[in-house]
């Protein structure tokens, strides 16, 4: 992911590493803010790396921790809207520590977005025994 010589997004190695990865693979993602490097993937980069993500048959899971520490609410929530409109099942974490000054609290959530209702009822029994 992080080129230390250049400081930047290996983007070609992080493609090559997606393809390489068996199908189901489950791939952590930081929608923004990326911890602990700070680069994140141009929009153009995000097109990419969902696409072969859902062409490879992986399943994402969205880090988004820092909401609203980037670009904004709406603007650093873009990368969970493309994955979502790709339609393919995907988990996103999402933290209000951050957000809401709760540091001590551990506050957050874990939306999974399934790719039909039977697949969101089988998920659903599993968090339930949790």
């Amino acid at each position: 992911y992080y080129d230390a010589t250049t400081r930047g997004l290996n983007f070609d190695a992080m493609l090559a590493d997606l393809k390489a990865a068996p199908a189901k693979t489950v791939v952590v993602l930081h929608a923004c803010c990326h911890n602990p490097t700070g680069v994140d993937p141009t929009a153009d980069q995000w097109k990419q790396i969902a696409a072969v993500v859902k062409e490879n048959n992986l399943v994402p899971f969205l880090d988004i921790a820092y909401q609203g520490f980037g670009e904004g609410l709406t603007e650093d929530a873009s990368v969970v809207r493309l994955f979502a409109d790709l339609d393919m099942t995907m988990f996103i974490s999402s933290s209000f520590s951050k957000s809401f000054s709760l540091y001590g609290e551990r506050v957050g959530a874990l939306t999974v977005v399934a790719g039909s209702k039977e697949e969101a009822t089988r998920v659903l029994s599993q968090l339930k025994r949790v």
